[in-house]
């Protein structure tokens, strides 16, 4: 998709797409929540796999445009720096809960497969600064060993999601997202195939313009990708887990978030069949360290459901503060880097 657009309509456009991404993504967290629920799917296990799938659309665009174009920058930008984002927004959502809940999200989360999708994910990001390390002459190939791996690894975490699930380890909670929704089957897997249509043609739009306003005011790829465009496309996991905390649906929030950022490194594998190599190997400094910003960021929230406070600290858990700081810490970092 060639646009010859002005600058202000190009970023007109790449506001205007990020909206509607949002609009339809408000729909998403009843319908998945009543598919998982009529197929019997399960919380986490219905949500990882939808919700990832779906609301990394625009991600997937973004990859897949990259590497056709060559530019593999902003695509690694936006998947290492989207992980982090969408990480952060772990505080939004404790934040937009003080209400309802004296408990912070952490707590509210704590079970056995919630700590299992974070330690998966910090050790998907590990194999991730282990895959940008290895020379270009031994992941010259069309499937290389360290996104086979990571690809691997996701699958292993799914198959581990739905053992705990069949052994109950999660609570079953009630919810009237559910109950309230006029919904069949039917409809609910066509509203899903629109609604992952729509932010999939939107998705292209914010890859094209976004591509020209960082080419346009000259920010670098991986600064473009990792803060404005992650951002933009992160919005269908903001209003999805708004649309969760509202109903006290926390086990597929947590679920979108470290599901759906344990499904971004995957990515990798789609660029390596696609540029028939290893697009790590192109990873600077700047994605080295926003991979381990992500991992420590995990890291925080994990501790946060070990720990389990009983208590919020000015409306938010102890780890969400300290998220807070060690992101903007660490977004000042890569400003330096």
């Amino acid at each position: 998709m060639n646009l010859q657009l002005s600058i202000t309509q190009s970023v007109l456009l790449f506001l205007f797409s990020g909206a509607v991404i949002w609009y339809f993504s408000n729909k998403l967290s009843a319908i998945v929540e009543f598919i998982a629920d009529e197929f019997n799917l399960g919380d986490a296990f219905g949500g990882t796999i939808m919700l990832a799938i779906v609301t990394n659309l625009p991600e997937i665009v973004i990859v897949v445009i990259g590497v056709q174009k060559g530019d593999t920058s902003l695509a690694l930008g936006n998947i290492l720096g989207g992980i982090a984002i969408q990480t952060v927004l772990l505080v939004l959502f404790d934040f937009a809960s003080r209400k309802n809940e004296d408990k912070p999200l952490s707590t509210l989360t704590s079970n056995r497969n919630s700590i299992a999708q974070g330690l998966f994910l910090c050790a998907i990001l590990a194999l991730v600064i282990m895959g940008s390390r290895f020379d270009e002459k031994f992941v010259m190939q069309n499937v290389s060993p360290i996104e086979a791996m990571i690809l691997g690894s996701w699958i292993l975490s799914l198959f581990v999601i739905k053992q705990c699930e069949a052994q109950k380890m999660l609570p079953k909670i009630e919810c009237e997202m559910i109950h309230r929704t006029k919904l069949t089957k039917k409809s609910a897997l066509i509203q899903l195939i629109i609604v992952a249509l729509i932010i999939l043609f939107f998705g292209v739009l914010l890859a094209n313009t976004g591509e020209k306003i960082a080419a346009h005011y000259n920010i670098s790829g991986v600064v473009f990708g990792a803060t404005i465009l992650s951002l933009i496309t992160a919005t269908p996991e903001i209003s999805g887990g708004l649309a969760f905390v509202k109903h006290k649906r926390y086990p597929p929030l947590i679920s979108d978030i470290f599901g759906g950022n344990s499904f971004l490194p995957t990515l990798f594998f789609v660029a390596n069949i696609l540029a028939g190599r290893s697009i790590l190997t192109d990873a600077h400094n700047s994605d080295i360290y926003l991979t381990s910003l992500s991992i420590v960021l995990t890291a925080v929230y994990l501790l946060g459901m070990i720990i389990q406070s009983p208590k919020r600290k000015w409306g938010m858990g102890i780890d969400s503060w300290i998220a807070v700081l060690i992101y903007i810490g660490g977004v000042i970092g890569l400003l330096l880097i």
